[in-house]
């Protein structure tokens, strides 16, 4: 055998398999009666391994991970390796049995809590292609026509005894024209990763929770070995999601994270021509996706320790992502498409304002020693969202944002069905009560003291560098507001499976304060503000699908109330005050779908389903091509029925009401006279069964980048522009069978509460208007 053969078996056996104390070194004897082959071929069973402990240490902290072990799903099987050289190439081809692998504890620093533990079926394959010489042809290793593969894996993540489960996980990684080489870099050597043209296809079958398990009595026994499900919930799935990305670009490697040691990443990655789709009922798909992402100065990881205990800390100085999703689908494969959508974020450390994330072991306090915490900071500046409709382009400009807050990550469980160790119920244990303060079953996010600020130019229609407009007003029946300045607390907790199939089902329960929206303002942040506000809002079995229908989320229960403090004309904090005002809101079957294709060919300014008809009621035919983006807003407001109390205004938080305070003193509520619009709800309006509330009140959009007809006023008179200017076109409909109001109400501070209207119905309402802003030249 030749020696250099001797050499490559001696590198590669410790990487090709774990099962290492099952090899038996051959003697010369045994090896001098091997002649007339080629290459090695391995083939090892075994036992498996474990380890105590597995520990980083970098600046006096340490990461560790407890309990590690690996071994064969099934006992007696084997791998199996084999090398050749072939012309100047070292091939090397894998094929190894299925495998599962154990962490019991992934722990910082000698802390009680840990981030959780973690299990892994899975096989891997490759086949390797490696020659001498990198990059520069010198040193280095050259990869081509190669593949490595993951098949057959499911990942569990258990935290508190409770297991996120990803479940048939593949992919295939293909390189070709790589290279890997050590360089020199800005903080010294450097391992350099070129992608060449390489492609990474990969699937997830679903995401599914399991929180029988932690308690025996509704769990089923796990065959030993075996990636089996045991919780008949979790057999329902976050969804399903499939990718092909065609890589290019570079990744770096170096020793020295922000401070000391630790490491640093330097992408430099682009993709190109890829396909991203995610799928429940219907779809979520990009069909040609292109992007990268940038940081010049790299992102760090640091072990570090301060007043609350040690933690990773994850930092980046610069980072630019741009991706452009073409042909992009929501829902029906066969529908219309949105067309393009584009993004440019840009984050960027500014003094205080800077970018990093901090890892801590164990999540909220209340759900036992596992799970994650995160300290987050993050600037972005002078970023992008854009929209491409039929080949016309709208940019939402100039979009800015930052904050701080802190995050937990937990895997939870309610006491709605009995007070167990394994629940918390908090001191409010009523799940339908704003108060409530336990937690409910599932995937949880808590959010604590985030404060935050967002804000965005304006729009710009036609390219990047085209005067900036109005229009974003139009946006604020979904709640986007043009700038928003927020303090945020709550949680958010999902569970696997939509209202139909996949999906997924959510409670979430949100607290703003000291809050600042913008309903419109300009470039000198002067306009309308809600200024001074407060915003709590609470869904109970809401979901979220992706239909046929498109995208649709179902708020389930939901109430909210939304205290503004001033409503102020001018600067945010300093403008003339209109006053107070207080909406309340209790809804249940309320939906927001949104979907891809827009208005399509339609008549303004008249009626008619043709160019002919149109142009004979006065009205102006449009044809807005077959990309664009649809939205529909269904609310259906439910009469509370706790009574109306005589000479008072209810104060009951599932409600549905509208003050009106002004002229208060020294600004404190209360103090002021009131208008009362009260209990106000929909109905189907249907005389037999008076109860019936499904129809609710409709916001129909149709938004489309499109040409329009403008004029300037010329005296008497008005000149058509030309060409016709490129807008933000808006089609919309607004559409109701009844709307109920149980009383109008006066309030004076010293007089009390007397009800001037009472009994008043709105009904079968139909509007229809189409508005598109374009610049003002």
């Amino acid at each position: 055998m030749p020696r250099y053969s001797l050499l490559l078996l001696a590198l590669f056996c410790p990487l090709v398999t774990p099962l290492a104390q099952a090899m038996q070194a051959l003697d010369d004897q045994a090896l001098s009666a091997v002649s007339g082959r080629d290459g090695i071929s391995l083939q090892t069973t075994g036992g498996g391994w474990s380890a105590g402990s597995v520990n980083y240490i970098q600046d006096g902290q340490t990461l560790s991970l407890k309990g590690v072990s690996g071994k064969a799903q099934t006992a007696g099987s084997s791998s199996t390796t084999t090398l050749d050289v072939v012309g100047d190439q070292l091939q090397v081809q894998h094929s190894g049995s299925a495998q599962v692998l154990s962490i019991d504890n992934i722990e910082l620093a000698g802390s009680s809590k840990s981030f959780g533990s973690f299990r892994a079926f899975f096989t891997l394959g490759a086949t390797l292609k490696l020659s001498g010489g990198g990059a520069s042809g010198v040193s280095g290793f050259s990869v081509d026509d190669s593949q490595l593969s993951l098949s057959a894996a499911t990942f569990y993540y258990r935290d508190n005894g409770f297991d996120l489960i990803v479940k048939g996980l593949s992919f295939d990684t293909y390189l070709n024209n790589a290279y890997l080489d050590i360089v020199s870099g800005g903080n010294g050597q450097e391992i350099k990763l070129d992608l060449g043209t390489s492609r990474f296809v990969g699937s997830i079958a679903g995401i599914g929770l399991d929180l029988a398990h932690g308690d025996p009595t509704l769990g089923v026994a796990v065959t030993p070995g075996s990636p089996d499900l045991r919780d008949v919930d979790a057999q329902r799935s976050f969804g399903k999601l499939n990718m092909d990305l065609r890589l290019g670009g570079s990744i770096s490697i170096a020793g020295g994270g922000a401070s000391g040691e630790g490491l640093r990443i330097k992408p430099n990655i682009t993709i190109a021509n890829s396909l991203f789709q995610y799928q429940d009922e219907g779809v979520l798909r990009a069909e040609n996706f292109a992007g990268s992402l940038i940081s010049n100065a790299g992102l760090t990881l640091d072990l570090e320790q301060d007043g609350a205990g040690s933690y990773a800390k994850i930092a980046f100085q610069d980072l630019k992502f741009n991706a452009t999703l073409g042909g992009l689908i929501m829902g029906n494969p066969s529908n219309q498409k949105l067309g393009g959508l584009a993004l440019e974020l840009n984050f960027l450390d500014q003094g205080a304002r800077q970018n990093w994330l901090k890892l801590r072991p164990g999540g909220d306090p209340n759900s036992g020693q596992k799970g994650i915490s995160a300290d987050l900071s993050w600037n972005m500046v002078n970023s992008s969202l854009a929209l491409t409709d039929n080949g016309n382009s709208m940019w939402f400009s100039g979009l800015r944002t930052h904050g701080t807050g802190q995050f937990t990550f937990d895997l939870t469980k309610s006491c709605a069905a009995g007070v167990s160790t394994s629940c918390y119920a908090g001191s409010n244990s009523d799940l339908n009560s704003g108060g409530y303060n336990g937690h409910f079953d599932g995937m949880r996010l808590g959010l604590k003291n985030v404060v935050g600020s967002y804000s965005f130019d304006g729009l710009r229609v036609g390219d990047a560098n085209a005067p900036l407009q109005g229009g974003t007003e139009l946006l604020v029946l979904m709640e986007i507001f043009p700038a928003y300045d927020f303090t945020l607390n709550g949680q958010i907790t999902l569970k696997a499976g939509g209202a139909v199939g996949d999906g997924l089902r959510y409670n979430a329960d949100f607290y703003i304060t000291e809050a600042n929206a913008a309903v419109t303002v300009d470039e000198n942040g002067r306009g309308l503000w809600l200024s001074g506000s407060s915003y709590e809002m609470h869904y109970r079995e809401g979901s979220l699908d992706i239909s046929n229908n498109g995208v649709e989320l179902r708020k389930g229960t939901y109430w909210s109330k939304l205290d503004v403090g001033n409503v102020r004309w001018g600067d945010r904090l300093t403008g003339r005050s209109i006053g107070r005002l207080v909406l309340k809101r209790y809804e249940q079957g309320s939906t927001l779908a949104i979907s891809s294709g827009g208005a399509g060919a339609l008549c303004v300014g008249g009626s008619g389903s043709s160019s002919a008809t149109c142009s004979a009621s006065g009205g102006r035919w449009e044809d807005r091509g077959n990309e664009g983006l649809s939205v529909k807003l269904k609310n259906v407001f439910v009469r509370d029925g706790s009574g109306n109390p005589a000479n008072a205004v209810s104060t009951n938080e599932k409600r549905n009401q509208i003050i009106i305070e002004t002229g208060r003193v020294n600004g404190v509520n209360g103090t002021g006279s009131q208008l009362v619009v009260d209990n106000f709800h929909t109905s189907d309006g249907t005389p037999n069964n008076p109860n019936a509330n499904t129809y609710g009140f409709n916001v129909d959009l149709n938004l489309d980048v499109a040409p329009t007809k403008v004029c300037n006023k010329t005296g008497s008179g008005c000149t058509p522009v030309t060409p016709d200017p490129l807008g933000f076109a808006v089609n919309g409909r607004v559409h109701f069978k009844e709307v109920n109001i149980d009383r109008i109400q006066h309030v004076h501070p010293t007089g009390g509460a007397v009800t001037s209207m009472f009994g008043i119905k709105l009904q079968n309402a139909d509007i229809r208007a189409n508005l598109t802003a374009t610049p003002i030249n």
